[in-house]
């Protein structure tokens, strides 16, 4: 850009309200080289007391957290990912830490640094100040708990998850990659309710919700409740044809489950209709309208007979 030069980008992120991190890649301890004004305000520390040092020390010794090793996985593999970890500040007190973070490459393709954005999640989230590790068994995973108003199957909100869509609709939009949709709906749940009572089909909903969201592995990769047995998730990457693909597993796996459903009019087992969006972003395309598209391809499939992907 015309009169944009090195000092005014180095003035963008000193001013940055966000916290800015750029950390050593090539190092096998990860030092970071670099912290903006924001991230020595949300941790406390200076930018003397972060340089050289791996940012593994604001867990403490609160490490059994889910989100550490999958921001391990990817920064092993040089991928972007984005987790929510607990943190301390240099005084002591917890904050929910969420954090993108993306490789920077040279010009041969090799990743030279990690840059890091972190803000404080807990006031946006509305996130109970009292949910400390004294309060969070080993079982209640941090991601989890910290976004789950949805407190039954522990995926992401819905407004979460179209806030993240946003930010990678437009990474998508400038690499000129694929991104995929997916409008997953539990096969008349009204009536597997009426029949065995809601415990049971609350009971049914996280099972289902835990295997839909295992066919989306990857750290780029998040699932949604939106309400009842309706989910939603979105997965960077992938074109119409994987994605379809991977919309189809969804319903064998639900299937697999063998989840008795005596009044269903597909099958005697709970069943799955996944509707699948995939588009390269266009400037005039919007994350609202593969939405749209999704969920219009899951009436689709149940207008199909249902216990597919359309």
């Amino acid at each position: 850009m015309t009169g944009f030069d090195a000092e005014m980008y180095r003035r963008l992120v000193e001013t940055s309200p966000e916290g800015v991190v750029l950390v050593d890649a090539q190092n096998p301890e990860r030092p970071v080289v670099y912290a903006n004004p924001g991230f020595q305000a949300l941790t406390g520390y200076s930018a003397a007391e972060l340089i050289g040092r791996n940012l593994r020390f604001l867990q403490a010794d609160d490490r059994e957290q889910d989100g550490r090793h999958r921001l391990g996985e990817a920064l092993g593999k040089g991928e972007s990912c984005r987790v929510l970890l607990r943190n301390y500040r240099k005084d002591g007190t917890v904050f929910w830490n969420e954090m993108w973070i993306l490789p920077l490459l040279d010009a041969g393709g090799r990743v030279t640094h990690f840059a890091g954005h972190h803000r404080d999640a807990g006031e946006r989230l509305r996130i109970d100040p009292r949910l400390t590790r004294d309060s969070l068994s080993g079982a209640h995973q941090p991601t989890a708990v910290a976004i789950r108003d949805d407190r039954l199957t522990g995926l992401f909100t819905l407004p979460y998850l179209e806030e993240l869509l946003k930010r990678d609709w437009s990474v998508a939009q400038r690499e000129k990659r694929s991104i995929a949709v997916f409008a997953i709906d539990i096969d008349s749940l009204d009536l597997y309710n009426a029949t065995f009572g809601r415990a049971a089909g609350d009971s049914t909903i996280r099972r289902v919700a835990h295997v839909v969201s295992g066919c989306l592995r990857r750290s780029s990769d998040v699932t949604a409740r939106l309400d009842g047995g309706s989910l939603i998730a979105f997965a960077p990457g992938l074109d119409t044809e994987q994605a379809l693909r991977i919309g189809q597993i969804m319903s064998e796996r639900v299937r697999d489950l063998r989840i008795h459903h005596p009044r269903s009019a597909v099958l005697r087992y709970v069943s799955v209709s996944v509707g699948v969006g995939a588009v390269v972003p266009e400037p005039a395309d919007s994350p609202a309208s593969l939405l749209e598209k999704a969920q219009k391809q899951l009436q689709l499939a149940k207008k199909s007979g249902r216990n597919q992907a359309a």
